[in-house]
């Protein structure tokens, strides 16, 4: 992730539309998901589509034997389907998969989920028609999001399938704040349920269309997270007197990682102009490692949030149903069964990212306690001057520790359990929903404990008046002085977290990072 690409993620809260057809990037799925961007069918999507769709309405007239077309699913792809029951066992195939159970899920993954299905699907090898397509852009486009229960799945299908059964008028959507029917919901918002064809029900709910929504969210929320701890671990060096040696250049250059090298440089740029970093360079022989170690800990983790993103790149521009369509104009069409519909690839990548994200908040969960902790930070007890009377910045510590756990939790790998299912036709599940559920979550949760490390980095620098912190240091300290006050006297705190969390997931942090001439790179 080159500084090149924040700026352009830094766009995605202004992209007003995206118009489909490709090549698909991190930041549309999160315009559309997040922020509510406008989706449009390019020319080149709707051609694609219409010259696949031509060929499957050609093997139902032929009845030629193809999985999904003519055939019943998974282990009834031996059972030949008459013509007038094709429309039959698409409908049935959408309503029997339409199991997930539970609290519903996040409006935002569930757009996220729709604008996937879109660009999946209008790849020009999946046969699906136009008619659900332009469905799913104009719910997206009018805001008529349909619940999809949170639990139950192995790697696709169900999640999905509630969003297929909302085109056919079954289930439930959000429609301006209320829950309705999804025949009533489209109906308010001028539009209507659809009969699948032949195929389509296969298609809405094959695919990875879950393992890519979910994953893309993390990614997005994981990487504003690692930019935004150097910005953190900065500022806690800084306050906790640490020295800047450990980010000599010639130390990374010696080991020459790219993510630890880029670190470090982040670091001594944050800290650049510190009276603070100046004074105690020299202070102590060497620092505790949550303190002496952030390149290469915070390196480590960032190849793999980085990697990972590749991996999700790449499978944003993929045909991932089963079967696909392969045609050649005036050759036909072959057909071929396979599966690209695995997971594998995301949930792997997502389990690995977990893994790394939590790896990241470890770190930042041992300098809040180093910044609180009087016998280690040499400043006030509990960032209080009148300890006692007042707990000061104790328990937002224990905060901290108690969300490290839960991520804890979240990074056992997923994608190693196994399910059979379909009477032994799919006798191995990825696994990579739950994957990639966990890694969302745990993104999720990481901002809480930066929103932590910050309040207490930006109360600890209010303590120095007599040395001047660095500049980009001093800036974060203005953004959060904006919303967060000094905490002089025990009060609800609860608000504060959450405000700065918030500023920390609208890049807030980074921006005022950024704003006296640092520049930072993951």
């Amino acid at each position: 992730m080159s500084n090149g690409i924040l700026q352009t993620w830094r766009k995605a809260r202004n992209i007003a539309s995206v118009t489909l057809g490709g090549p698909y990037r991190l930041e549309h799925v999160i315009a559309v998901a997040r922020y509510k961007a406008r989706v449009d069918l390019g020319d080149g999507y709707i051609a694609r589509v219409q010259k696949a769709r031509n060929y499957v309405d050609a093997f139902a007239k032929e009845g030629r034997a193809v999985y999904g077309i003519t055939t019943g699913l998974g282990e009834n792809w031996n059972r030949a389907i008459s013509p007038e029951d094709l429309r039959v066992v698409q409908r049935h195939h959408v309503l029997s998969h339409s199991c997930s159970v539970g609290e519903p899920l996040e409006e935002e993954c569930v757009r996220a989920m729709m604008f996937v299905m879109l660009v999946h699907f209008g790849t020009g090898l999946t046969g699906i028609g136009l008619s659900p397509l332009n469905l799913l852009a104009d719910m997206l486009n009018r805001d008529v999001i349909p619940q999809v229960p949170g639990h139950g799945s192995v790697g696709y299908i169900c999640h999905e399938a509630h969003i297929a059964a909302a085109l056919i008028g079954e289930g439930y959507c959000r429609f301006q704040g209320k829950l309705l029917p999804s025949t009533e919901a489209l109906t308010q918002a001028g539009l209507s349920p659809i009969v699948l064809q032949s195929k389509e029900g296969l298609t809405l709910v094959s695919g990875t269309t879950s393992v890519t929504a979910f994953a893309a969210l993390g990614f997005y929320d994981a990487l504003t997270a690692a930019l935004t701890a150097d910005v953190c671990a900065a500022m806690s060096l800084e306050v906790l007197k640490g020295t800047l040696r450990a980010m000599d250049p010639r130390v990374h250059e010696a080991r020459p990682h790219a993510h630890q090298v880029s670190t470090a440089k982040n670091i001594r740029s944050l800290l650049l102009g510190s009276g603070i970093a100046e004074r105690y360079l020299d202070y102590r022989v060497q620092d505790a490692l949550s303190l002496r170690c952030i390149p290469q800990m915070h390196g480590a983790s960032k190849k793999i949030l980085a990697d990972g993103l590749v991996t999700l790149s790449t499978e944003l521009n993929s045909s991932v149903d089963n079967p696909l369509i392969f045609g050649t104009e005036g050759d036909g069409a072959e057909v071929v069964m396979a599966c690209n519909a695995d997971g594998s690839y995301v949930g792997m990548a997502s389990d690995c990212s977990a893994i790394a994200l939590t790896g990241l908040m470890k770190m930042s969960e041992r300098r809040i306690d180093r910044m609180v902790n009087l016998h280690v930070s040499e400043l006030p007890p509990f960032l209080n001057r009148n300890p006692g009377l007042n707990n000061g910045l104790m328990i937002p510590q224990y905060t901290a520790a108690g969300l490290l756990g839960e991520m804890k939790l979240l990074s056992h790998p997923a994608t190693i359990d196994n399910a059979v299912t379909c009477a032994l036709q799919e006798d191995y599940t990825s696994m990579g929903g739950n994957a990639a559920v966990k890694f969302h979550r745990a993104a999720r949760l990481a901002r809480y404990i930066l929103a932590i490390e910050l309040l207490n980095a930006a109360q600890a620098q209010d303590f120095y008046t007599d040395l001047a912190p660095a500049p980009a240091t001093r800036a974060v300290r203005d953004r959060i002085r904006e919303e967060v006050p000094f905490i002089e006297e025990d009060q609800l705190m609860q608000p504060f977290m959450e405000s700065i969390a918030d500023m920390v997931s609208r890049l807030s942090i980074i921006d005022a990072a950024e704003s006296t001439g640092s520049v930072l790179d993951i």
